[in-house]
């Protein structure tokens, strides 16, 4: 072999070696770099993913759809120069209360349920509303007018006139669970002075069928949903969703002793906001339920003196002639063991299962009647006056009893309050709103029916002062 074949043979074998040593070097380098960049790519993909959960999906989804309300109210406000009630009476010849008309504004929540404009909210968010404002998140704003109201419920339904817009859709409350998550949305503290979308809070189903006094009006509300999802000032009347986006009630409520969240808020279910809309859209108003019968707890005493064996359920004290209860086969002296499949033991459960009856609905009575048990179908009915001279230019009265007491919160012991309004009569015109409580008739003081009936015959040149809610409104009816 000749050098110069030797010599080149030598330097391709170097070059091997070095090569061979080159490509190991970049294999490393790239085994160490890919795997570490796609696992952050990884990472990122999945942190979005995390990001985009159901609650927020839910949250987009229904969020359009949340509106702000602005209510203007008129009160009429009253000034004597004596503090004293005493002294205000006695010289009341002398020195007349000056009386005047004070505009305010008040913020509160709302949702689109229909493309065509129907917006549920709280009753009392549009209590004696003079004008009504809905803004959309977009900002765009809309006049409503107030479809139907209910006092009891705490619902009202709203109209603005427009078309093709964002709406949620109504879910189920029945199936709700303690401790599944849900999310309120609406706008707390009228913050939509400054931004008109909706803020969210998320939390959880804290007890189902809570029944609890408001705190900061003369209402009890019954078969509540409590959740801790923060709903503050301005909230009341926005959805509360589940995490599909479906509306299972109606923020209504905080139980508070600071003024802010505590943790502690009450909606009103789906379900019960879907009879109200029914009535509303059907009827222009929540009819009356009827059932007809009066019950009381059984103690000891009773039990001995009827004789009963047991105390169980409640004892059936009255059954009204010709009411669904009567027509239905219950008699007094029967016990009331079960609604609807749930058993009842005091009145407390009694009044828990009628507080979200409806007219139309079937009440399904476990009873005992002496060692017989009975099962009893009660359909209840829209209550009508059949009294005579009952209804006065479509206004119906009543003489205030504890149970219309309780059904329209009222905190007078007599009087009279109006139970309907009649669509299309002076009484609707004057904006007499089921619930009112008649205080005095063209200066005549009303503590009775037959007192209203009198002094109607006043009219048409006259003037009402009602309480309602415990805001005292003078209306005119005018010549």
């Amino acid at each position: 072999m000749k050098l110069r074949d030797l010599i080149m043979a030598c330097i391709g074998v170097l070059l091997c070696v070095v090569v061979f040593f080159a490509i190991n070097a970049i294999r490393n380098r790239t085994a160490g770099f890919f795997p570490d960049n796609l696992k952050l790519v990884e990472l990122n993909d999945e942190i979005s993913k995390q990001r985009l959960n159901a609650i927020v999906l839910a949250a987009n989804r229904v969020g359009p759809a949340v509106v702000s309300i602005t209510v203007t109210q008129t009160r009429v406000v009253s000034i004597s120069p004596f503090n004293d009630e005493f002294f205000r009476d006695f010289f009341r010849d002398f020195f007349p209360e000056q009386k005047y008309q004070q505009e305010v504004k008040s913020l509160g929540s709302g949702v689109l349920i229909s493309s065509d404009g129907y917006v549920l909210t709280n009753e009392h968010v549009v209590a004696n509303a003079t004008k009504i404002r809905v803004t959309m998140p977009s900002g765009q704003q809309y006049d409503a007018r107030i479809i139907a109201g209910d006092r009891t419920n705490d619902l009202s339904l709203l109209k603005i006139e427009a078309g093709d817009l964002p709406y949620a859709e109504l879910g189920e409350s029945d199936d709700l669970m303690i401790g599944e998550w849900v999310i309120a949305l609406g706008n707390p503290f009228g913050f939509m002075l400054e931004d008109t979308r909706p803020s969210v809070t998320v939390g959880v189903v804290s007890a189902l069928g809570r029944s609890i006094k408001s705190t900061y009006e003369e209402r009890v509300y019954k078969n509540m949903i409590q959740t801790d999802a923060a709903i503050n000032p301005g909230n009341s009347g926005g959805p509360l969703i589940n995490i599909v986006g479906r509306i299972v009630g109606i923020n209504t409520f905080i139980f508070t002793s600071g003024g802010g969240s505590e943790g502690i808020g009450f909606a009103r279910p789906v379900a019960v906001v879907k009879k109200f809309i029914e009535e509303a859209k059907k009827y222009g108003m929540v009819r009356t339920p009827w059932i007809g019968l009066y019950v009381q707890n059984i103690d000891d005493n009773l039990a001995t003196a009827m004789p009963i064996k047991d105390n169980r359920g409640l004892l059936i004290s009255t059954v009204e002639a010709n009411s669904p209860a009567d027509q239905a086969g219950i008699h007094e002296g029967d016990r009331i063991i079960a609604v609807n499949r749930t058993g009842v033991s005091t009145m407390h459960d009694w009044q828990r299962m009628i507080a979200d009856v409806f007219v139309g609905d079937t009440l399904d009575i476990a009873i005992l009647r002496t060692d017989d048990s009975l099962d009893v179908a009660i359909q209840v009915k829209e209550y009508r006056d059949e009294e005579a001279g009952s209804a006065y230019q479509g206004i119906h009265v009543e003489n205030i009893t504890a149970d219309l007491a309780r059904r329209f919160g009222l905190g007078y012991p007599s009087g009279i309050v109006v139970v309907r309004v009649d669509k299309g009569t002076l009484g609707e015109k004057l904006g007499l709103m089921p619930g009112d409580v008649i205080l005095k008739v063209g200066g005549r003081r009303i503590n009775k029916r037959e007192d209203f009936k009198e002094a109607m015959k006043t009219m048409p040149a006259t003037y009402f002062i009602v309480d309602r809610g415990g805001l005292i409104v003078q209306v005119y009816v005018g010549a």
